[in-house]
């Protein structure tokens, strides 16, 4: 077998481009796969170079070995004769035979000047997408510094005046340097999109603007688009004959990238390039023709009919919308598909239905929105750490918090104390149509009026109370008290708001302070806690003590009973007796003297018993001096 041998290496403009490209796009492809470096938008925009860079190189290098395969010619067909070959049977000779065949295509096929342009742009395409995609995904990262801003977008700018210079070459060269110039130039305009699409994004990060993030996506978008177009091509090849290597043009021409021009797109050309590509003359094309003559009265009538289907309107199950006919509201319509006049004759303004919003009541002077958007952190699983929004210490600073001055009276001084309050408010706008009507032409801003209305009512609040009574008080009965109010002063407004709840998270002192008042706190509480401890202390030792004399008093009485015993074992009679007069003696008035006498005196000599007080007056009856 014999092959032609292939022509000289001949230096081409496209190689040093499309090398230098190559290895910048690779270089920027490490330095993105390592994270080499640490901040998440330099990493970002390493992607995106990475992904530009290498779908140009590989334009550039596919270009070069297509014009190097077009200088050199076909090659020339060898032809594989098998000589000395024994007969073989019918089924071993078909298999030698495809085999023949088989070796010849293979060995007659130009694989440098067909099929390498081809794989380089394909595997460029490729690469771009991905690096692309990893960029995309890496644009929720926050914005960059201002030094960030102003390097990145200096080094941007400083890299477009080359290139820049290597375009306008490319767009002057001529047909006999290289056939395939314009493509290039396409490829070189789409790396200046990139860099100065980079350069106006970082300018609006500086700026502060919030463009910033839809203009790059914007550039990414048609780069990958352009990346698309070309792996699309370099696929089609494979379905359908390559044209003739004397005609055959660059792999790496894209129609997407042939848009960005200051003129506008030529019909003609594009006809012209499918000719060449395809074969198909869409000049003569009968069906091309007739889309051309009904493009317009088809365009009209679609119009007029999507014109029409703006007085056809479907709302959902939490929808509503109030119709105006030629500016005059007409009725509430809920769910359901609804037939009206078109627009502008009939309008529908869409009203909440249900929808349930929750705000914080923050001081006026701080910035809403600041205290609305929380920093949300990464997400926190269950045995994770809590994320910041879950921290409600005092001595924790939270966005959503309002502070208040509040009166004091320590030490018999008085005084003015901060106290922050985390309070939010759960609202919705009303079912009723009466609360739709009043919630769109009477209300703005719905959250503008509930934040004025609860600022003054907390201010009210705390100028009424000492900073004992608001951080003491019942917290539940403060809630429907401040809910119910703030409601009956939204129905006078008639804004349409229902309130649904009052959620206090907490209210304590100004961050700063919450340590100093809880030391306060606790030395209070601790002195309560000694006080108690004291007492019960002194209530123990009352205790011991009384127990103490309860166990003498029992043995003293346990010794007088065993005395009691031991006499009444010896002289009953006479015990007895003495303990009869104890007991009278006991019984009787003490400063009344007493004699008795022994009861064993007879009857007719018994005794007198005299009660009377000493020299009393007698009151025995007076008898006769014979008696």
């Amino acid at each position: 077998m014999k092959l032609a041998q292939t022509g000289d290496a001949t230096s081409r403009p496209e190689i040093l481009p499309g090398l230098v490209f190559e290895a910048a796009g690779l270089t920027f492809l490490g330095i993105a796969l390592l994270k080499a470096v640490q901040s998440v938008v330099l990493l970002r925009l390493s992607y995106e170079l990475a992904g530009v860079l290498l779908l140009v190189g590989s334009g550039f290098l596919s270009t070069y070995f297509t014009a190097k395969a077009r200088a050199r010619g076909p090659l020339e067909q060898a032809l594989f004769v098998r000589r000395g070959a024994r007969p073989l049977r019918a089924p071993f000779k078909q298999i030698r035979n495809g085999y023949d065949r088989l070796y010849a295509k293979l060995a007659n096929t130009d694989w440098g000047g067909d099929w390498l342009p081809l794989l380089i742009v394909a595997l460029g395409a490729v690469v771009a997408l991905v690096a692309l995609a990893k960029g995309w995904a890496l644009l929720a990262a926050p914005p960059p510094g201002a030094r960030i801003d102003e390097w990145v977008g200096g080094m941007l700018i400083g890299v477009t005046f080359p290139t820049l210079v290597l375009e306008r070459r490319f767009a002057v060269m001529p047909a006999h340097v290289t056939a395939d110039a314009p493509a290039l130039t396409k490829l070189l305009r789409l790396l200046l999109l990139n860099l100065m699409g980079f350069c106006l994004v970082y300018l609006l990060f500086w700026l502060d603007l919030p463009w910033a993030v839809p203009a790059e996506q914007a550039v990414i978008l048609f780069t990958g688009l352009v990346a698309a177009e070309l792996l699309l091509r370099a696929a089609g090849y494979l379905f359908m004959p390559l044209a003739p290597l004397e005609s055959r043009r660059s792999h790496a021409d894209s129609l997407a990238a042939g848009l960005i021009r200051l003129e506008r797109p030529s019909l003609s050309a594009m006809g012209a390039a499918v000719n060449r590509q395809f074969g198909i003359d869409l000049g003569r094309s009968w069906a091309l023709g007739f889309i051309r003559r009904a493009f317009f009265p088809l365009l009209m009538a679609l119009a007029f009919a999507g014109w029409l289907l703006t007085g056809v309107t479907a709302l959902n199950v939490n929808q509503r919308a109030v119709y105006e006919a030629f500016g005059r509201p007409q009725a509430v319509l809920h769910s359901g598909l609804h037939v009206h006049l078109p627009w502008p004759f009939g309008i529908l303004r869409l009203v909440e239905y249900g929808e349930v919003h929750e705000i914080p009541i923050v001081v006026q002077s701080q910035n809403a929105a600041t205290a609305e958007a929380e920093p949300a952190g990464p997400p926190s699983s269950i045995e994770g750490e809590p994320p910041p929004s879950a921290d409600r210490l005092w001595d924790a600073s939270h966005p959503s918090e309002a502070s208040y001055l509040v009166a004091d009276n320590s030490n018999g001084q008085e005084s003015f104390e901060i106290v922050n309050i985390d309070l939010r408010i759960l609202y919705r706008i009303g079912l009723s149509d009466t609360a739709a009507y009043d919630a769109l032409y009477g209300l703005e801003s719905p959250e503008a009026l509930i934040r004025a209305v609860t600022g003054r009512m907390l201010a009210l609040h705390f100028a009424r109370y000492t900073i004992s009574d608001v951080l003491g008080q019942n917290r539940e009965a403060f809630i429907r008290g401040f809910q119910t109010e703030l409601q009956s002063r939204l129905n006078e407004m008639k804004s349409g708001v229902d309130i649904l709840s009052v959620v206090v998270e907490a209210i304590h002192p100004p961050p700063d302070a919450a340590t100093a008042y809880q030391n306060v706190q606790a030395a209070a509480v601790r002195s309560v806690t000694q006080i108690a401890i004291a007492r019960g202390n002194a209530t123990q030792e009352i205790k011991q003590a009384q127990t103490g004399s309860e166990r003498k008093r029992a043995k003293t009485n346990t010794t007088l009973f065993l005395a009691d015993v031991d006499a009444d074992h010896r002289d009953g009679a006479a015990f007895l007796f003495e303990r009869r007069l104890e007991a009278m003696s006991a019984a009787l008035q003490p400063d009344v003297p007493v004699t008795i006498i022994d009861s064993r005196i007879p009857e007719t000599a018994m005794p007198i018993l005299d009660l009377r007080r000493p020299g009393s007056a007698s009151i025995l009856p007076e008898t006769d001096s014979d008696n």
